[in-house]
């Protein structure tokens, strides 16, 4: 995933695509991993009047499935089918109250598989 890239937004906060801006936090040379801050620019929108999101608006939204590979430090690696986000606030919560389809675990902590 690179900068311009199109990202499904997989929660019902407005938008349904954003293109790619920006990865938050990390130098302008780096690309974004799952769970990584980026800002884009919202390509299509639902059409429902309710939401506070235009075509063109610019929003925070956070990394949650890539189509690239992703190596875990246990060694397990996986990857997604298309690249997916959900849009956060600047605090860093979601503005949504669903999240569509899966969702890694995080197995970083020492857990074990089950």
């Amino acid at each position: 995933m690179q900068i311009g890239t199109v990202i499904k937004i997989a929660d019902n906060s407005g938008p349904y695509f954003i293109r790619l801006i920006k990865v938050l936090r990390k130098s302008s040379k780096s690309h974004p991993v799952i769970g990584d801050l980026v800002i884009g620019s919202v390509l299509r929108t639902h059409q429902r009047k309710k939401f506070k999101v235009n075509k063109g608006s610019i929003i925070r939204c956070m990394i949650i499935r890539m189509a690239e590979n992703h190596k875990r430090k246990d060694g397990f690696r996986f990857r997604f089918q298309h690249p997916a986000a959900i849009a956060v606030t600047k605090g860093g919560l979601p503005r949504a109250t669903k999240i569509y389809g899966p969702i890694q675990k995080n197995y970083e902590n020492g857990d074990t598989f089950e």
